[in-house]
């Protein structure tokens, strides 16, 4: 782990393709210029412009994952996981305006986002059919560049103004800054933040090195953990899954599934679980709501008991749904022996990576399942030798019962003829 400004820079930091910034008037240095505000300064509050419970439907959350992204105009769009790859839905009409930071709001469910390329940043929200109303300017926020954005639990609205290292709480019922939270170490350029995601308290994103970023804002400071994504280039979307993980889209294309271990801890471990294909994008942004979404993932594995060393070894990796809700989606791992030799699956979505079986898949649906098959040959031993095998199931919702959720098998190998 790195703290503060101590990480090397790894990557070299890409434009985000906002072409269309120059052209309207905003620069990289306008957001530098702006007047820093002092810690948990509260700006006089504006008269309250939208509801508590706006009109119209909110959006789902049922695991619905959402991405925006567009230039010179933004389409809004559900990211549909399925083996593999994610397909982009477009939900409503393109706006005529460009807008980032989206969230979902935990209290209303509506989507929001803030504006740039005019005059002031506004407040735009987002129901269930993609329709959009604009809210206006938003109290105490001043004119930036803001790409990164997210609720908390309470229904705090979080932006980051680029290269800052401000972020601002928004109530968006009242549609004012309320807090102004200073982390210095954020205005570096090299240590960009492209989206930011709530978790246990922190919001996480990610540098183009590659490093993941934990920014807790009780004491206004950022912990830099490098080397867990691949560098290079920026990404834009962050969120969270049902089940705690984090997403990661990359503009040019993939969408990067991390697992967080003892993520409040002072030395939190981290997992990439999978990756999908999906579509590059500019002005990429990503949040998600899994508020109403559960599923009781299972796992079962099945091998022989007995091979002889050359003989071919195959498994059957059985993924069920036995809740009483349906799966938005799953990812599977399965680190195999070294004594397997020449490991390959044919399973879509599925793929083996220096002897890991990193699998993705859909929806699941209660009482339904699927199956991973994986082929090898069983390696040389020089005495009877037990191969342990162990495959996990990381369900996109949350789980109710994570018991079921790792399956092991063991073969027994024995020496061939010599």
């Amino acid at each position: 782990m790195i703290r503060g400004t101590n990480r090397p820079n790894q990557g070299k930091r890409r434009l985000r393709a906002l072409a269309a910034l120059g052209a309207v008037g905003i620069v990289a240095g306008l957001a530098s210029s702006l007047p820093t505000s002092p810690a948990g300064a509260v700006p006089a509050r504006a008269a309250a412009v939208a509801q508590l419970s706006p009109p119209g439907n909110s959006v789902a959350c049922d695991g619905k994952v959402y991405v925006s992204f567009g230039n010179p105009e933004d389409q809004l769009y559900t990211a549909d996981r399925g083996p593999g790859t994610v397909q982009f839905t477009p939900l409503g009409d393109p706006t005529p305006f460009l807008y980032n930071a989206i969230g979902v709001n935990p209290h209303d469910r509506f989507l929001y986002g803030t504006t740039f390329g005019g005059t002031d940043n506004e407040l735009v929200r987002f129901d269930r059919n993609g329709d959009f109303t604009n809210l206006g300017v938003i109290a105490g926020l001043p004119s930036a560049l803001y790409i990164s954005g997210t609720f908390d639990r309470q229904g705090n609205y979080y932006v980051l103004a680029d290269d800052t290292g401000e972020i601002y709480q928004i109530d968006v019922n009242s549609r004012s800054v309320t807090r102004v939270i200073n982390v210095p170490e954020l205005a570096v350029p090299t240590l960009d933040v492209f989206d930011i995601a709530f978790r246990d308290g922190f919001l996480w994103g990610s540098t183009d090195s590659g490093a993941i970023t934990r920014i807790d804002i009780a004491n206004e400071s950022v912990d830099f953990f490098p080397g867990v994504l691949p560098g290079g280039e920026d990404f834009g979307g962050v969120f969270t899954y049902g089940n705690g993980d984090l997403g990661f889209f990359r503009n040019s294309g993939q969408l990067i599934r991390v697992h967080v271990w003892n993520a409040t801890g002072s030395n939190p471990r981290f997992t990439v679980l999978s990756t999908q294909t999906t579509t590059p994008a500019t002005n990429l942004d990503a949040t998600s709501c899994f508020l109403d979404s559960s599923a009781d993932l299972a796992v079962r594995k099945h091998g022989p008991k007995s091979v002889e060393a050359g003989a071919e070894i195959a498994y059957r990796i059985t993924v069920k749904n036995e809740g009483r809700g349906d799966s938005s989606g799953w990812s599977l791992t399965d680190d195999l022996p070294a004594k397997i030799l020449s490991p390959a699956t044919s399973t879509e979505g599925c793929e083996i990576t220096n002897g890991l079986l990193s699998c993705t898949g859909g929806p699941l649906q209660k009482g339904r399942h699927v199956e991973i098959e994986v082929t090898g040959t069983a390696g040389n031993v020089l005495e009877p030798t037990t191969l342990k095998n162990t495959a996990r199931v990381y369900g996109d919702d949350a789980d109710p019962r994570e018991e079921n959720n790792t399956a092991t098998a063991f073969t027994h190998v024995e020496p061939g003829d010599n």
